[in-house]
């Protein structure tokens, strides 16, 4: 009998090793599973006289072989990371493609506005060549508003995405904790549930590339999964969920990340989720969508302010001011939904040469004071310039920062937190409110004659105004222009009290009451003499239709620097597409770099763990011949059986 036992057992061992060969065969193709193999023990021994005969083999387990927990959780980490890094670059792919270059382009829109006024400048009183000033500042304003909705579409579209994708996460979670269960049940069985290990990890490997996640082994054979480092999303057979909401602070753009268990949620700082096609779309809906927005904002708020200031400047057809050809929403701070007070902060633009792509956080330490941070990076304003760590709190009304003057119509409460987004305002709303020709202040408000006495040989070639702070002020009118030396010039009631005379080039004079500053340049060429008088005054009513002067200054503001000090006001949209092609080339290196480090972790986890044909083929073959040669030992123990119960017949 112990042969035939010995016969039946190696039988039905070969026949599993078989089995099992067959079924790694069967899954060669399969994501993430692990080769599996037989594990053989000899049945122990029993000793018959004077010798000691074993029993035959049997099976001790079903192993999972190559699984390696260090490679498995390197190509979670890696695969976790290049699913955020190519999230982020597809979103940045598509809001790059609002920013075009050449023909048809916001920057080629810009400067040929700003171009049209040189028609003006030449003719002043054809009414066709301020219509197409006025054409196409109108198609540039609409193209700011198509830009920045376009902008906002596509930032819906990521937020909604980062909806689904906390499903997603949830609904795997649940299926971790359910596989969880099943194998806390087999393993009380005392055998290795390895295609349930597969499954979970293959729910693990799908959960990194939503969100990266942290894993801990329990005694019963569950995976604890733990998201934002220690919040615990599946803890045996029990899930959590992640979900987002709009952001407690500047929700109608910036979303909030929220870990619920049972009925409470907990906010999850976007910093604390290290990777996973979430983090992707948190990092490009709450800083590059917030950035693009404030740098093409920035663009429009400072080319309205410019212009607006120097239609202030001139005078139009029939000789009145010049009226804003800009208008846009007010720059008004949003409150954030938990404040428990009324108060509000607006803001003006004091310098439009000082303005930064930035929003701005005031949280109120009192009803009038205030700690500012930089919304780009989280710094602190220190009163002179931004730190990292928290900053003394300022007086906010009637305080100026980057070129804004800020004001607190109604008092805040202490706590209560607000967001300045002067750029995203601004480039939403932006519209033309001029829509006749005769609006346009071509004219200047200054001329200048020869005075008395004035015997050199210097002529006038212009004179142009331009608005700096506040509004039109100007001194006593006349004022004498007097050349008090062989190089310098003086002009009454204005500052610096001389300025360097060299012909052909401007003559830069300022004038300021109160918060209020004019600039007034003039340029002659040839030589005055010493003593020479030139007189500033008002225009001529007469000479209004055919001053050019303004124009001339309007069309002067092309070459203004204007933005981070080096920067014409023509070339800020080469600044802002410079600066989001940036972003894009930086996240297209990221995601390159970090999908070929994912594709390799796997490759090597994959040689580690699967299945290789070829070493399948030869245990096949190997087990094949056992089982043949068992079925052969079989048959002969049957026959010398069936010989010994014949002599008993």
């Amino acid at each position: 009998m112990s042969a035939l036992n010995i016969a039946t057992r190696a039988l039905v061992t070969n026949q599993v090793a078989l089995q099992v060969i067959g079924h790694n065969i069967a899954n060669a193709n399969t994501d993430g599973y692990t080769r599996q193999r037989v594990e053989l023990n000899a049945v122990p021994g029993q000793q018959l006289g004077n010798g000691y005969f074993g029993k035959g083999v049997e099976i001790s387990t079903v192993a999972r072989v190559g699984y390696d927990a260090f490679l498995t959780r390197e190509s979670n980490l890696t695969r976790a990371t290049a699913s955020a890094d190519q999230a982020r670059l597809q979103y940045l792919k598509s809001m790059e493609s609002l920013f075009p270059l050449g023909e048809g382009s916001l920057g080629k829109l810009l400067n040929d506005a700003l171009n049209a006024w040189t028609d003006v400048a030449s003719s002043p009183s054809d009414v066709a060549a301020r219509q197409v000033v006025l054409d196409r500042f109108d198609a540039l304003a609409a193209r700011f508003r198509d830009t920045a909705a376009r902008i906002e579409d596509i930032a819906t579209g990521a937020r909604l995405q980062a909806t689904e994708v906390t499903k997603a996460i949830n609904r795997l979670a649940q299926a971790i904790a359910n596989v969880n269960d099943a194998i806390a049940r087999a393993q009380g069985t005392g055998a290795s549930p390895n295609d349930l290990l597969d499954q979970r990890d293959r729910l693990i490997a799908q959960l990194n590339e939503q969100v990266q996640v942290t894993t801990l082994r329990a005694d019963d054979g569950t995976l604890s999964v733990f998201v934002a480092g220690s919040l615990p999303l599946v803890l045996g057979n029990r899930a959590a969920e992640l979900r987002v909401s709009r952001a407690d602070l500047d929700g109608d753009r910036q979303i909030q990340l929220q870990f619920v268990q049972g009925a409470t949620a907990y906010d999850v700082p976007a910093d604390f989720v290290p990777g996973g096609k979430l983090k992707g779309i948190l990092d490009f809906v709450n800083r590059d969508v917030l950035r693009t927005q404030a740098e093409l904002g920035r663009m429009a708020l400072a080319l309205a302010t410019t212009v607006n200031r120097q239609q202030q400047v001139g005078l139009d057809l029939l000789g009145n001011p010049g009226a804003a050809m800009f208008s846009h929403d007010a720059l008004q701070a949003k409150p954030a939904a938990s404040n428990t007070g009324s108060g509000s902060v607006t803001a003006v633009v004091a310098d439009a040469s000082a303005l930064k792509a930035d929003d701005y956080i005031f949280e109120f330490t009192s009803a009038t004071q205030a700690r500012i941070r930089r919304g780009s990076d989280g710094w602190y304003w220190n009163g002179s310039g931004w730190q990292a760590s928290p900053a003394p709190a300022v007086t906010v009304n009637g305080y100026t920062l980057e070129g804004l003057t800020l004001s607190v119509p109604a008092a805040p409460a202490a706590g209560d937190r607000f967001v300045l987004s002067p750029g995203a305002l601004t480039s939403a709303s932006l519209k033309m409110v001029l829509d006749k020709p005769g609006d346009l202040a071509a004219a200047g408000r200054l001329a200048l004659s020869l005075g008395t006495p004035n015997t050199g040989n210097a002529t006038i070639e212009s004179v142009t105004a331009s608005v700096q702070a506040g509004s039109w002020v100007m001194p006593s009118l006349p004022a004498a222009l007097t050349f008090t030396s062989p190089t310098t010039f003086s002009l009454a009631g204005f500052t610096p009290s001389s300025v360097t005379y060299t012909p052909g080039e401007p003559m830069v004079f300022t004038y300021t009451s109160g918060g209020n500053t004019v600039e007034v340049r003039i340029t002659l060429r040839g030589q005055p003499a010493n003593g020479d008088v030139f007189q500033l005054d008002h225009v001529p009513a007469a000479s209004i239709p055919f001053n050019g002067s303004n124009a001339q200054a309007m069309l002067a503001l092309r070459d203004q620097i204007m933005f981070d000090g080096s920067v014409k006001l023509s070339e800020g949209y080469v600044a802002v597409f410079s600066n989001l092609a940036s972003r894009v080339n930086e996240a297209q290196t990221r995601a390159s770099f970090s999908k070929a480090q994912a594709d390799d972790a796997e490759q090597r986890r994959a040689n580690q763990a699967g299945v290789n044909l070829d070493e399948e083929a030869a245990r096949m073959l190997q087990f094949q011949q056992a089982y043949q040669a068992t079925a052969k030992y079989l048959q002969t123990v049957q026959s010398v059986f069936d010989t010994l119960l014949s002599t008993f017949r």
